[in-house]
């Protein structure tokens, strides 16, 4: 069983997000999710509303914490040193109990190859084994952080997020019918994902072909033409449709 961090910053939407990628979730508690899944390697890499990833390693309640630390064979999952993070518990002691478990502890505070976390949820205690964190830096993906920025470019957790919401796998291709200057492409191709993107003017193609260059994006179409009128199938589609004050008139481009 698998331990999710879910983001505070838009439960629902997080919520939404993981069961796309992984299909049912067992059960919710707070911002914390319970449930099977693997390629956690590919789950880390797409999910934009989830902090963190872990395997659980027992649960148990407060009386039993150390009687159960103590009975668990760390050495099994322990690789080169180790660190300790317990949310409202004695991390110094709990540490301590799982070094004299260790045939050869180490710590490392920093940069641990293993880390044990120990999360208090309601009346149960989840002793686990972090597999991954969210590692995404989408403030270096910003529109102002891109060589071609554009004023209505969407966040790019939220592009991430939209494109997860889809539940497309590696192997299908999403669609910007609206691309702009790329910024639902770049999201998708980060995490691996062919895509195609058209749009109405080849000034917002050039910028969208410079950002997704920046990233280093490979597999990707740019086309111009009017959305209105495509008549090729795609997998998924995902955009931000024009609307309000971000809706031009069309006109053609000399």
């Amino acid at each position: 069983m698998k331990l999710f961090l879910l983001s505070k910053e838009n439960i629902k939407l997080a919520k939404a997000e993981l069961s796309a990628l992984i299909g049912p979730v067992k059960k919710y508690s707070d911002n914390w999710a319970f449930a099977e899944a693997k390629d956690i390697e590919e789950l880390s890499n797409r999910l934009a509303y989830t902090k963190a990833i872990y395997d659980i390693l027992f649960i148990t309640r407060k009386d039993k914490l150390k009687e159960n630390i103590k009975a668990f064979d760390w050495n099994s999952i322990y690789k080169k040193d180790f660190c300790v993070r317990a949310h409202g518990f004695d991390e110094k002691g709990l540490a301590g109990l799982i070094w004299d478990n260790l045939k050869n502890p180490k710590v490392n505070l920093t940069s641990p190859k293993t880390q044990f976390e120990f999360h208090n949820t309601k009346d149960k205690i989840y002793a686990s084994l972090l597999l991954a964190q969210n590692q995404h830096r989408f403030k270096d993906r910003k529109a102002h952080k891109r060589p071609e920025s554009h004023p209505t470019a969407l966040d790019p957790k939220l592009a991430r997020a939209l494109v997860n919401l889809t539940g497309a796998s590696l192997k299908d291709t999403i669609c910007d019918p609206f691309c702009g200057a790329g910024g639902i492409l770049i999201e998708a191709g980060l995490m691996g994902l062919k895509t195609v993107g058209y749009d109405l003017y080849l000034s917002m193609l050039d910028k969208a072909k410079k950002n997704l260059d920046h990233f280093k994006i490979k597999n990707y179409k740019l086309i111009k033409k009017d959305a209105t009128k495509l008549s090729r199938k795609f997998d998924y589609i995902v955009t931000d449709v024009p609307y309000g004050l971000n809706t031009s008139i069309w006109t053609k481009e000399k």
